[in-house]
């Protein structure tokens, strides 16, 4: 709490310069997901004939005047950000002040303003008007290795299954056509047997002498006798 009540009494201490060459750029807006890391740019330019013994970089969050998260010399972090934001600025050899912020949460989501304090003869301190709006959008749970390798697992043994199932059915069909031309050899087989069978020989009765047509009577010899 004392250093952010140090921290708003310097910053009210200091001379703001709007002006000529006394500039800070930095991205209207900006888009990143929940869990990921994201750089907010900040480059800024003074007078050459302003020359700074220290150059001190500042962040604060919701408007020009909002409350500071972050401040370089200071090594100050505010608690909500503490461990997730790095420094990737290099003030004095490419006028840069841009930072990090690590595993984005949907709170974070916010405008930013890069503040840069130029100290030597007199403190002078310059920055945005807009800042840089973040926008963070939330994603579903990102699976951890051991749930992509059981993913892949159940996928491969999925498509085994599908592969066993279509082989299984491929050998039942055969089996099934065997059973079907089977039985159509069975039946033609009884078949022939029965009409086989079917076929009668007529044979004269041994010791009867006679020939099939023995015994027959003529109509026509009968009727001459009786005339």
């Amino acid at each position: 709490m004392d250093s952010a009540i140090r921290l708003i009494l310097l910053c009210l201490s200091v001379v703001m310069i709007n002006g000529a060459n006394f500039t800070v750029t930095q991205p209207g807006s900006l888009e990143g997901v929940v869990g990921y890391s994201i750089d907010i740019p900040c480059s800024f330019t003074y007078p050459e004939t302003y020359k700074p013994r220290e150059i001190n970089i500042c962040w604060r969050r919701y408007h020009r005047f909002g409350e500071f998260i972050f401040n370089v010399s200071r090594s100050y972090t505010h608690p909500h950000y503490r461990g997730r934001i790095d420094f990737l600025g290099d003030p004095y050899q490419k006028n840069t002040g841009t930072i990090r912020i690590n595993h984005l949460k949907q709170s974070d989501q916010n405008r930013y303003f890069c503040l840069v304090e130029g100290k030597g003869d007199h403190t002078s301190a310059w920055q945005s008007d807009t800042g840089t709006f973040l926008i963070v959008r939330g994603q579903g749970p990102t699976p951890s290795p051991a749930q992509l390798t059981t993913s892949v697992t159940a996928a491969t043994s999925e498509r085994t299954g599908e592969d066993e199932d279509t082989l299984g059915q491929g050998v039942i069909l055969i089996i099934r056509s065997f059973l079907a031309l089977g039985m159509l050899a069975i039946v033609w087989m009884i078949g022939i047997y029965l009409m086989k069978s079917r076929e009668v020989t007529i044979l004269p009765i041994e010791g009867s002498g006679k020939r099939p047509n023995e015994g027959r009577v003529d109509q026509t010899e009968i009727t001459s006798q009786n005339l």
